[in-house]
């Protein structure tokens, strides 16, 4: 029974890594770690909870009262009154000295609650309210287009460690092709069909390709290293990457560019109107209750409340509201002239990132022709070269011709990777 617990878990365990490593080997691994963790889509993550409690604060400003509670002493005394060497009193004798008493009227004590309340500022408050509600939207598009950048490099990136990963696989069939020729050559040359000096010639063509293979891997290194560090992945070991499947979007519905265009505008109409609240009549009640009194002796007597209602209308301001509108008029002329621009750039270059995916398309077709006649033509030379009937001069020439039509085709594979990930980053 344990035997039997014992492979179940061993059996469950492996499953479980199987399905860790798959995914550090796929693009979208690294997409939604990069997602997750990049520090600017937090944040903008946190300024959207802020522009929702800016909402309520904009009620509580403008729409909820304002209540406070004061309370006031102030010591005014006055000197030799009336033979007495400190007074304080309203009514001072002539000769007494001390600050005037129509000023300070001997003192002041107070204690009230105070109200204050705007009226009339629906129109300022719903100004308000559509002004936080763009801002923020302008913040949700532009998580959008943070996590349309990031997706963008990711890829990139993901492409350049998958690229050195294909130049170290053929590498790595080439250098073993050569070693099993090795064997080959040796034996002909203690027979004397080939020179010792073309098993030098055999063993400089490896070491080439070893140091190729290992310039190779430091490049992966390094790019692989950059990727793990966009997508903020801890970990430190190299894995294989699946080839990316990239395929060309379809036109969307709206493209963001003029979404973008439309906050833009939005942005400027909503701060115009912003600037002219000011303009609107203003109508502010205000009141108190409480005490508040001149004479210690009298503080029963002195309790009381006050209301008062404050009427604000502009009349002049030296033309700023014309000015202010005849800005933003130019800035949405601006606006309408980047969007017209980059509506023919866009559309210039989707078609022709389109025509060279189709010309690399057509470069790999014939590159593939290519290394099946060099496959045929390594697997010709192999028997030649253990009959004794090709040189390694020209055995070298085959290999070397091999592996530049390899890299080619890696070449065009990533140039058409690359090519669709900048497509679809402009097609959006």
């Amino acid at each position: 029974m344990r035997l039997v617990f014992k492979f179940i878990f061993f059996f469950a365990l492996v499953y479980s890594c199987q399905t860790v490593c798959a995914q550090q080997l796929d693009l979208d691994y690294f997409i939604n770690n990069a997602i997750q963790n990049d520090p600017g889509i937090k944040q903008n993550v946190n300024q959207q909870q802020i522009y929702g409690l800016q909402s309520q604060l904009i009620n509580a400003q403008n729409k909820a009262p304002q209540v406070n509670f004061t309370s006031d002493y102030t010591f005014a005394p006055f000197f030799a009154d009336n033979g007495r060497a400190i007074s304080i009193t309203p009514n001072p004798a002539p000769d007494a000295f001390g600050y005037d008493a129509a000023l300070t009227n001997g003192g002041l004590y107070a204690t009230q609650l105070n109200v204050a309340m705007p009226l009339l500022n629906k129109k300022t408050v719903s100004v308000l309210q559509a002004q936080n509600s763009n801002l923020a939207a302008v913040n949700a598009s532009t998580r959008k287009q943070l996590e349309h950048d990031l997706r963008k490099n990711i890829t990139d990136q993901y492409i350049q460690v998958y690229q050195t990963q294909q130049q170290e696989e053929y590498l790595e069939l080439v250098i073993k092709q050569i070693k099993e020729r090795k064997t080959t050559v040796e034996a002909l040359v203690k027979r004397g069909l080939l020179q010792q000096s073309d098993y030098l010639l055999l063993e400089i063509e490896q070491n080439g390709r070893e140091t190729d293979l290992s310039a190779a891997r430091i490049a992966e290194v390094i790019a692989y290293g950059t990727l793990k560090n966009s997508a903020v992945i801890s970990d430190t070991g190299l894995v294989r990457l699946k080839e990316p499947v990239i395929a060309l979007q379809a036109n969307p519905n709206t493209f963001y560019f003029k979404d973008k265009f439309k906050l833009d505008s939005l942005t400027l109409s909503i701060q115009q109107n912003v600037f002219n609240t000011k303009y609107l009549p203003a109508l502010t009640f205000s009141g108190s209750g409480g005490m508040m009194a001149s004479d210690f002796t009298n503080i029963p007597h002195n309790v009381g409340l006050e209301a008062s209602l404050h009427l604000s209308i502009p009349i002049y301001d030296g033309r700023q509201r014309k000015i202010n509108d005849s800005q933003a008029k130019i800035n949405q002329q601006g606006i309408t002239y980047a969007r017209d621009n980059f509506t023919i750039q866009q559309k210039n270059y989707l078609q022709n990132i389109r025509k060279q995916i189709g010309l690399f398309n057509q470069n790999m077709e014939l590159i593939k022709k290519l290394i099946e006649k060099q496959d045929l033509l390594l697997q010709l030379d192999k028997e030649k070269l253990q009959s004794g009937q090709l040189s390694i001069i020209e055995y070298i020439k085959s290999i070397s011709d091999y592996v530049a039509a390899k890299q080619s085709l890696t070449v065009a594979k990533v140039q058409v990777l690359s090519l669709a990930n900048q497509y679809n980053y402009y097609n959006w």
